[in-house]
């Protein structure tokens, strides 16, 4: 047989597999939507979630948790169209699309650029040149892309600046596509694990070669490199290219790994489902509220797992670098790639991980290395004038001190040198000896009035109350709780539920309450370390509104009002707040201009909007931050480091 017959009839066998494999889709594809209309009784082309139930082969739960997720638009009604994005039973090839809201990122910024397009466009060409770009200013318009120049947006380098060229910079800027115009993002939902591809440097066809690729697995054993060549390089010449990679096991499916970790099949993933997840995921996963939770429900809609880090592995996310070493991570060095990839999307991120929107991430609100972060000092302020410095060396990071009602101790919470926040401890030191005991697990504690308990919180676990001499079990107070605090009096706790609202126990009964009635909290997001007043009669806390807006606010815990009262403006305000005997209100503040954050202090009966003054004896030359006070009004304590 000559090659010109053999060339044939590969040709033609490949033909025929081809047609074979399309037929068998387009049953698969037939069998599908049969399966839709044998349960859309009556004929309308939606289904209920009683004509859903009719699938046969899961369990009724399992079908309702379906349902439930996949009614993208919650009307009640299932369409043909979000029925066939359900993966149960079918091939990614045949799943439907799946709302992305990643992409939704990137057309909402084009819409935004869109609206102010023809302002900008003073030639009338519907292009804009280097200088209606200046001039409109229209980097700043998207978060993270402030410093991109002209030449970052023309990518075609011909002076002029299109809206094709506009919206595909916003999709490598989200995390859509890859800067040589690749697609991340796959219609089922998956998402091509970018990290070892975009480190390669292919050759002049857009290849590596599989030694390469292999060193870049990094330190697994040989037969497990082998799995990964054998499903990468799918055709065994030896290389490799992007086709092949976007279609290997270097995908993530976010909607798979929700549905995995939805034990209740309530169509959430709470925080103590998220537990679960892998240890590489779990430093990550810690963090996902509140900054990902946006209807503050207290867990992850799919949507809102889509759009979180866990999903998107297109940078190692939980390893940025503290560079210039202070302790804190600027939205500067939270970036993953050099130009425009990744910017829009890590600055989305920045702006949901820093809770306390103070425009820097902490160790509490995100894991990132630092090398040279000076330790945190526990200062005493005696009535006598003493100043006793307390640290620990084990737990260079430590904040939220709250001092004993007996004035002997005063309690931490601490982290080791590039620890993620749930590895905090509850750590509580001596104000007479050497003497440190280490609690485990815990962070922002709080005594009982008679100085025996200890109240605190565990990261995705709830709140706590725990016997600070005798040896016993902790005891869980509520599990979706967050920031428990006893009432001075020792009759009550408080705590915040889902971020957004204040709960009040009796200590003896345990009956319970909300202070904002149902769907009328005014707060995205209420912060920790908040603090009751003397008579235990109102608490004052830091709390965030849905614009953004940051303030100081006072509740009544009594009656059926909570009577709120905005104090103060809080968007320099730190969260730890103090409230003293004398009426005093403390809490510590970076004031515009300031380069230290110091203690300052506040009327809470005073003129609204008043504003506070710098406590006087403090260090000037320190970052004071974490503020607590004896209950008699003579020993001061507070957090500081260099």
């Amino acid at each position: 047989m000559n090659t010109v017959s053999i060339r044939l009839c590969v040709f033609i066998s490949a033909l025929f597999l081809s047609v074979l494999l399309s037929e068998s889709a387009s049953q698969a594809e037939d069998a599908i939507v049969a399966e839709f209309k044998a349960c859309d009784a009556n004929g309308d082309a939606v289904l209920t979630e009683a004509e859903y139930l009719k699938r046969v082969g899961r369990e009724k739960a399992v079908l309702q948790r379906e349902f439930k997720v996949f009614d993208f638009d919650g009307d009640g009604r299932m369409t043909q169209a979000e029925f066939v994005t359900v993966p149960i039973g079918q091939a990614d090839e045949l799943r439907g699309k799946l709302p992305d809201p990643v992409i939704g990122l990137s057309e909402k910024a084009m819409a935004q650029l869109a609206k102010e397009w023809k302002a900008w466009d003073k030639t009338g060409d519907d292009s804009l040149s280097a200088e209606e770009f200046k001039e409109g200013d229209v980097a700043a318009q998207v978060r993270g892309l402030e410093a991109a120049g002209f030449a970052d947006w023309d990518l075609n380098r011909d002076g002029l600046l299109s809206r094709q060229e506009a919206a595909r910079v916003l999709d490598v800027a989200f995390g859509v596509r890859t800067p040589e115009g690749h697609l991340l993002r796959e219609p089922t939902g998956r998402v091509i694990d970018w990290r070892v591809f975009r480190n390669f440097t292919l050759d002049a066809e857009g290849f590596v070669g599989v030694e390469v690729y292999s060193r870049a697995l990094g330190p697994l054993d040989d037969a497990a490199k082998q799995r990964w060549i054998a499903t990468t390089d799918q055709n065994g010449d030896g290389k490799i290219n992007w086709a092949e990679f976007a279609k290997s096991d270097h995908r993530t499916d976010p909607v798979g790994t929700f549905l995995q970790f939805d034990a209740d099949l309530n169509g959430r993933l709470t925080p103590k489902e998220l537990e679960k997840m892998t240890a590489d995921q779990q430093p990550i996963a810690a963090c996902m509220f509140p900054g990902f939770d946006d209807d503050r429900d207290g867990a992850l809609s799919l949507r809102e797992f889509q759009l979180a880090p866990l999903a998107n592995v297109l940078a190692p996310w939980q390893h940025a670098q503290d560079a210039n070493d202070d302790g804190l991570l600027q939205a500067a060095e939270f970036r993953f790639h050099p130009g425009i990839a990744l910017a829009a999307l890590s600055a989305e991120y920045f702006r949901r991980l820093d809770v306390d929107q103070d425009q820097s991430l902490t160790l509490t609100e995100f894991p990132f290395t630092t090398t040279r972060l000076p330790p945190n000092e526990i200062r005493v302020r005696f009535a006598d004038g003493r100043v006793l410095a307390i640290t620990i060396p084990d737990y260079p990071n430590i904040f939220s001190p709250e001092i004993s009602p007996d004035g002997k101790w005063v309690a931490v919470d601490g982290w080791k040198r590039g620890e993620n926040n749930i590895a905090s401890h509850l750590l509580i030191a001596s104000l007479e000896t050497d003497e440190v005991r280490d609690f485990g697990i815990g962070c922002s504690p709080h005594w009982s009035s008679d100085s025996r308990r200890v109240a605190y919180s565990k990261y995705n676990q709830g709140v706590f109350v725990r016997d600070f001499e005798l040896d016993s079990e902790e005891e869980s107070i509520d599990p979706q709780g967050w920031a428990i605090e006893f009432s001075p009096d020792g009759k009550q706790f408080a705590y915040v539920i889902n971020g957004i609202n204040f709960v009040i126990r009796d200590v003896a009964s345990n009956e319970k309450r909300s202070l904002f009635g149902e769907g009328k909290t005014p707060y995205r997001y209420i912060e920790h370390n908040f603090a009751w007043s003397p008579d235990s009669q109102r608490i004052c806390f830091k709390g965030r509104r849905a614009d953004g807006g940051r303030e100081i606010g006072i509740v009544h815990t009594t009656g059926n009002d909570p009577k709120l009262r905005v104090l103060c403006d809080a968007k320099d305000v730190a969260t730890d707040i103090a409230w003293l005997a004398d009426k005093r209100l403390m809490f510590p503040r970076t004031p515009a201009g300031a380069s230290k954050s110091q203690i300052h202090m506040i009327d809470p009966d005073g003129e609204n909007g008043k504003p506070s003054e710098r406590y006087a004896k403090q260090p000037a030359n320190r970052n004071n931050v974490g503020v607590s006070w004896s209950r008699d009004g003579k020993t001061f304590v507070y957090i500081s480091t260099r």
